[in-house]
């Protein structure tokens, strides 16, 4: 035979604090509306509601709430164990592993952000699809800086220049800073000059303060966008794959142990290796399983702090 509780009742002589748990437990642990306690204690609802307010302020009551394990959780601690990253952020597999990526990305940036925060961006089309899932926030006064020199027309919407400006529009105030240079030249002779102008000297400057860089992952061949692009010619491709590239950040090359592959680096004007390590957090955004190759040779740069990526490259990752 089913039993039922009789419902809340005051004992005679009960104190204050013998009515709060009354309540409390009725409304926590029975799940009775406040205006039922309040009828069958013959209390005015705003009575009550001001019981459960000392329950809370008190620590009577106190109220826990879990978000249950995500499937992708052991496979995020097993990557960034094995890359020796501090966090890893894997979306689970879907139709467009970009866009979950790069909403992840997104959302991951927005949780970081201060008002007057320095934000350093590279450039590339999946960081282009991060900054668009980017919401304008309740922050402001940011200092957002171009970390690698501009590239042409050949990739419009996905320059530095242009991420620049494109979240300089959702965060008000913000203070922009573009680097008014080519990505690579021809000689590092001309990188030298270039550099050694005040403003490209200042630019990189605000660029190495950033407290927190946001950086794609890119590849070594004829699809990689600065090849399509043409600022990597044919003859730099296979010089690189001589070397031992294997992927590309922040316009800067490396081999699968991290290294510096190639005498591109030494005609690239984007900030040096030594000053994207000691930005405090690295954020790379990367997706597709095809990419798994130069995210291993990225973290090894010993960079990255931070990499947001899907189910398929992050399992690509741990074979």
């Amino acid at each position: 035979m089913t039993t039922f509780a009789p419902g809340p009742r005051l004992s005679p002589g009960a104190d204050q604090t013998d009515t709060i748990i009354e309540i409390a437990t009725w409304f926590y642990v029975h799940g009775w509306s406040q205006v039922r306690i309040a009828k069958a204690l013959e209390l005015d609802p705003s009575t009550v509601s001001r019981y459960l307010k000392r329950a809370r302020d008190e620590s009577i009551i106190r109220i826990e709430i879990r978000r249950p394990p995500r499937p992708t959780e052991s496979l995020e601690r097993e990557l960034a164990d094995r890359l020796k990253l501090g966090r890893v952020v894997v979306v689970p597999d879907g139709e467009d592993a970009l866009t979950s990526v790069a909403i992840a990305g997104a959302e991951h940036l927005s949780g970081l952000l201060r008002s007057r925060s320095r934000l350093g961006v590279s450039w590339g089309n999946t960081l282009a699809a991060v900054v668009r899932y980017l919401r304008p926030g309740s922050v402001d006064r940011l200092t957002i800086a171009q970390m690698a020199g501009g590239l042409d027309d050949s990739g419009p919407g996905i320059q530095g220049h242009d991420l620049v400006r494109s979240l300089g529009s959702l965060f008000p105030a913000s203070r922009l800073r573009y680097l008014h240079a080519p990505a690579i030249v021809d000689t590092p002779v001309i990188r030298d000059a270039i550099v050694s102008d005040r403003g490209v000297r200042e630019a990189l400057r605000v660029a190495a303060a950033s407290e927190v860089a946001l950086v794609g992952v890119g590849t070594v061949d004829e699809a990689a966008t600065l090849v399509r692009g043409g600022h990597v010619t044919a003859s730099d491709l296979r010089k690189l794959v001589e070397a031992g590239a294997i992927g590309n950040m922040n316009t800067r090359f490396f081999d699968a142990a991290g290294q510096v592959a190639g005498e591109v680096d030494r005609r690239t004007i984007a900030l040096e290796w030594d000053a994207l390590r000691a930005i405090p957090t690295v954020i790379a955004v990367a997706a597709g399983a095809h990419k798994a190759a130069a995210v291993a040779g990225a973290a090894r740069t010993g960079v990255i702090d931070v990499l947001v990526t899907d189910d398929g490259l992050a399992r690509a990752l741990v074979v």
